[in-house]
């Protein structure tokens, strides 16, 4: 059985981007399609799914491109797909082909199902047989590209593309192409019947449930706090669900877990979705536009809750800046609630200019401050009674004798936070598709069901 985690060399190179709208299609049913039209081709290893810079302004839905690799078929294979009854199988290695032939197959089957109509999509595809520098991948996942920058580095590689409308689809296309995975995860997508596409799905919610209570290394299937079905998206697109998961093998048990509406074919996508790669480590003076960072901060000033049950907690590592926190946030919300001044956490959020501010995905306390508060009022030594309060700072009173006392003779003892230290993390249906679950992250291994309960 071939590698599910090399991305081969030997073969010719095809990715393609920016062909869904809010209102349909999908990149990666695209691939299936495009799998299908290259069958005088071999897969070479597994379809890649990757998720670029989530701060865009310009993406359409998940800012998601396909890269593929295709040609003459040698080696170990596995199956990995199906589309109209005929199994998908991907080798481990094998000979390139002509990237101009396969370009102008792949070039149809888009032109053909890319959503033009929409004025965001502007479609790109890119072949070659020698991948662009992993260089590429990095800066488009955390930063903006150029369109003119990614064709200068193609005509180096000796790549042949097409673009359609401004042609932005060309960068996604290539920075997918140019992903060499540090960290990745895996994710299986059921598509639609074509004749269903754009009706209500039909998922049996309970067998969602059962399957990811008996599945170990899936993940973001079910949302507990909001009682959502995770895995089906909300659009009217030709995915019927999708799958997430650190094991492959796995995943494919699970999606013949789930029950409700017969899918019309399915893929198997190796993706960097779940590994923050869009985060940068930066000080808050480094921020600007378009930008994902995490952040060492300590809390100055007391959370404020603003129209919508939106939270604002301004943190500072020397230099100020708000921290939002919004209402669909969930427990995340709540937990920046109870901040108090001189916390330390750790924040990861994409920065935003207007109003300036750094909106939160998740949060590590890294430092509690101790809350002392008033415990009893004192107690007068001539009657021995407690004293009644005057007023917010103004002192206490005996209400029998008159005798006065301060605040500072009130007992005191230290307040119960109502936050733990540690990771919070917002529910599933508040995760981006980059955003790294704390289960993924190297001190945050903790156990499936723990979370879950």
């Amino acid at each position: 059985m071939p590698s599910i985690d090399a991305i081969p060399v030997t073969s010719t190179h095809l990715a393609f981007d920016d062909t869904d709208s809010p209102d349909g299609m999908c990149t990666t049913y695209l691939a299936a399609l495009v799998i299908d039209a290259l069958r005088g081709w071999d897969l070479i290893g597994l379809p890649r799914l990757v998720r670029l810079n989530p701060n865009v302004p310009w993406k359409t839905r998940g800012n998601a491109a396909v890269s593929l690799s295709v040609g003459v078929g040698s080696g170990p294979r596995r199956l990995c797909g199906e589309v109209d009854g005929c199994a998908i199988e991907a080798y481990e290695r094998g000979a390139p082909a002509e990237p101009r032939e396969v370009l102008d197959v792949a070039a149809r089957v888009l032109e053909a199902n890319a959503e033009f109509s929409c004025e965001n999509t502007n479609p790109g595809i890119v072949c070659c047989n020698r991948r662009p520098p992993q260089r590429l991948y990095w800066s488009a996942v955390r930063d903006v590209v150029a369109l003119s920058d990614v064709e200068g580095i193609l005509e180096k590689n000796d790549a042949v593309w097409k673009k359609y409308k401004n042609g932005r689809g060309v960068i996604g296309a290539s920075a997918a192409m140019s992903w060499r995975p540090r960290d990745r995860t895996w994710e299986v997508i059921s598509y639609r019947d074509a004749g269903r596409i754009g009706t209500q799905r039909d998922i049996d919610s309970a067998s969602v449930l059962r399957m990811d209570k008996e599945t170990l290394h899936t993940f973001n299937n079910y949302d507990y706090e909001t009682r959502h079905v995770a895995i089906a998206p909300a659009s009217p697109c030709p995915v019927l669900f999708g799958i997430r998961g650190d094991s492959a093998d796995e995943l494919v048990r699970a999606r013949d877990m789930i029950r409700g509406e017969e899918p019309a074919s399915w893929i198997l996508f190796m993706t960097n979705q779940g590994t923050d790669d869009h985060i940068v480590h930066r000080r808050v003076g480094d921020l600007r536009a378009n930008l994902s960072a995490k952040m060492a901060v300590e809390v100055v000033g007391e959370p404020r809750t603003i129209e919508g049950g939106h939270v604002v907690v301004r943190v500072s590592d020397g230099r100020e800046i708000d921290a939002m926190f919004y209402e669909p946030s969930g427990s995340l919300t709540r937990a920046a609630r109870a901040l108090v001044p001189r916390d330390r956490i750790v924040v990861f959020g994409s920065y935003r200019e207007t109003p300036r501010a750094v909106n939160v995905e998740k949060m590590r306390v890294v430092g509690m401050q101790r809350v002392i508060g008033k415990s009893r009022n004192p107690v007068c030594p001539d009657c021995g009674k407690s004293m009644g309060s005057l007023g917010c700072g103004q002192g206490y009173r005996c209400k029998r004798c008159g005798r006065r006392a301060s605040e500072a003779e009130a007992e005191t003892s230290e307040v119960p936070r109502a936050i733990r230290g540690g990771w919070h993390e917002p529910p599933v249906a508040s995760r981006r598709h980059l955003y790294k679950p704390v289960r993924r992250m190297p001190n945050g291994n903790i156990n499936k069901l723990l979370i879950r309960n």
